[in-house]
Formats: structure tokens, C-alpha cells, sequence
């Protein structure tokens, strides 16, 4: 499908308008798939949000995870059966990077996530599901240890440098989108100013 086509069936839906922040490829374990984001306030319905990830913030850095292959990313991960999406959020969050979230954090993005490829001996129950991308402050951090999926393998504050550095070109976008919620949030400018070093 043509990024024109996939534009008109989103604003015939009602879901989103506008076109995509990125669309990307790539694999998840054994699993090909493909993401594609767009800025939005609230979550679609048209199909199940299955995980969450936050970017948050502290002082003038950023927490990110590091995962087996050694690519950095926002911490965050699928829900549980029951979980709502703040229960799975801090959970994740605990559980990959050991950290605590401010309980107002807030939705600036979603993320379209497709499986490119049937693998045999998996169920597929819906055609495709979401991720929401939210923006939020790190209240503390406990000592790390390690994460009971096994998919994390460290934690670490980047600086504004660091992310442009060592970040891949989607989650670089998605930093960027947080930046502008972060603005509208309270106390955001401070820490947003902190963050860029302004």
C-alpha cells in the first residue's frame, strides 16, 4: 500500500490525519514487522494497544534501556492480561530500568505495529495493534538488576548528545515529538530547557 493510500483509508477512519512521523521496518526476536507512527492525544480504537513506552525525563537527561543487540530505546513493554496501561507502564519501567515513574505523564504519540510475516505456531488475533508513546518526568531510580524477560540488558541517562549520537533515526523522531508535549506540560519548559541545555 502507497503512503497516499494509507493516508486516505486513516482520514476515511477517522483514526488519524496527516502523514506518518516514520515508517519502519524491523525484526522483533523472529517476528518482521512493521511500525508506523503518528503524533496524536489519545489512543485509537480501532484495534487493541498492546504496549506502552515512555520517554522520561530527569534534570537534563533522558532514561533509555539497552537491549541484547545493544541498541538503546525508551523503556516500556506489552501489557499483561487485566493490567490497565499506567499499571503495565510502571511495571515495565520497573522492570527494565529499575526506575519510577511521576504519575502524569502523558500520550504524544501512537505506533501502528504490523506483523509482516505469519510465522507457523503463532496466533495472530487481530490484523494489528498499537503502541502508545508517552512523555513523563523519572522520579527515582533503584540500583539496576536484571531484567526478568532477559530482552534488557542496562540502563542509562543520555544527555541531549547521546541521543543524538547513539538513538536510531525513529526513536530520534519520537524524542523530538516528546520535546513539544513536554512544553505543554507542568513544569516542562524548566526541564525541557535543562534537557537542551538552554
Amino acid at each position: 500500500m502507497s503512503l497516499e493510500e494509507l493516508n486516505e483509508e486513516l482520514n476515511t477512519s477517522g483514526v488519524f490525519v496527516g502523514e506518518p512521523l516514520f515508517v519502519v521496518e524491523m525484526q522483533w526476536g523472529q517476528q518482521p514487522v512493521r511500525l508506523t507512527a503518528w503524533c496524536c492525544t489519545s489512543l485509537p480504537t480501532d484495534a487493541p494497544v498492546t504496549s506502552v513506552h515512555i520517554v522520561a525525563f530527569q534534570a537534563d537527561r533522558v532514561l533509555v534501556v539497552r537491549d541484547r543487540k545493544g541498541q538503546f530505546g525508551f523503556p516500556g513493554g506489552r501489557l499483561e492480561p487485566g493490567e490497565t496501561l499506567e499499571e503495565a507502564m510502571n511495571r515495565e519501567v520497573y522492570e527494565e530500568a529499575c526506575a519510577y515513574l511521576d504519575p502524569e505523564f502523558k500520550i504524544f504519540a501512537v505506533l501502528k505495529i504490523e506483523c509482516t510475516e505469519r510465522l507457523p505456531n503463532r496466533e495472530y488475533p487481530h490484523p494489528f495493534s498499537y503502541m502508545g508513546m508517552y512523555v513523563g518526568r523519572l522520579q527515582s531510580l533503584d540500583p539496576i538488576r536484571s531484567d526478568p524477560a532477559g530482552i534488557i540488558t542496562a540502563r542509562d541517562l543520555f544527555r541531549r548528545n547521546d541521543c543524538e549520537n547513539r538513538l536510531d533515526q525513529h526513536d530520534r523522531i519520537l524524542l523530538r515529538e516528546a520535546k513539544e508535549v513536554l512544553k505543554t506540560m507542568p513544569g516542562g519548559i524548566r526541564r525541557l530547557r535543562a534537557f537542551l541545555g538552554t
